[in-house]
């Protein structure tokens, strides 16, 4: 005889395309995909689909609280290469489950400011040491995310400055570093000195800004002190 009864189906949990957790129950028009309820309450309103989501016309009228706490800072790693105007950037954060969130960043502070970023949801600190190490591919260093975020701001500056675009997944996942507002606008001349850090003279800074999103041309551009030192 045949077994008698129902068979319980185990419905396995779809991952959030915002944050990759196994929570993602909720479609999102504005993202063309499925989030879980954490994201959905970040991102509204600030989708133009979030006036046509049931999930936000609904909230208007009744809310409900799903709290996360605030990402906590693991680490940060830079590249020790400032004097070749390509930074490589990491910076790691701790999820309740001992796992990392972690965002990589390669900025370009002499031409185009954020050149890149990409973003891990689910990474062991292992392997952020390791992935950082095989990107960087020189020597590196620690850094603190109160250093870090002016040096993303001032990569931001540089991009938004000359057109480049800003990567999606800085756009999407900039929350985690905190209030970027906070930060104060960089000072002085867009771009410094590569040899020595100091303000360049506007003709010199008009002339980058021009040929910035130029793929064939590099800069190597330095103060009036540094290119006499040269002639020497």
């Amino acid at each position: 005889m045949g077994q008698t009864g129902r068979r319980t189906i185990r419905h396995s949990r779809i991952r959030c395309r915002n944050c990759g957790i196994r929570e993602g129950v909720r479609y999102c028009p504005g993202l063309n995909a499925t989030i879980c309820p954490v994201c959905c309450k970040r991102l509204r309103p600030g989708l133009s689909a979030c006036s046509s989501c049931k999930y936000y016309t609904y909230t208007l009228a009744r809310s409900k609280d799903y709290p996360e706490p605030d990402p906590k800072f693991f680490k940060g790693w830079i590249s020790d290469s400032e004097k070749a105007g390509l930074v490589m950037l990491a910076l790691g954060f701790e999820k309740p489950d001992k796992r990392l969130k972690s965002i990589f960043f390669l900025l370009d502070f002499w031409k185009v400011g954020m050149k890149d970023c990409f973003v891990d949801v689910d990474i062991t600190k292992e392997e952020f040491d390791q992935r950082f190490s095989i990107m960087a591919e020189r020597p590196a260093k620690n850094i603190d995310i109160k250093d870090a975020r002016p040096l993303i701001k001032r990569a931001l500056y540089i991009s938004n400055s000359v057109g480049a675009p800003i990567p999606w997944d800085y756009q999407r996942w900039r929350y985690i570093l905190g209030d970027m507002n906070s930060v104060p606008d960089p000072v002085g001349s867009l771009y410094k000195c590569a040899r020595c850090g100091a303000e360049l003279p506007d003709p010199i800074v008009e002339t980058i800004k021009k040929h910035a999103l130029s793929e064939d041309i590099n800069f190597y551009m330095v103060c009036r002190k540094c290119a006499g030192e040269f002639e020497d």
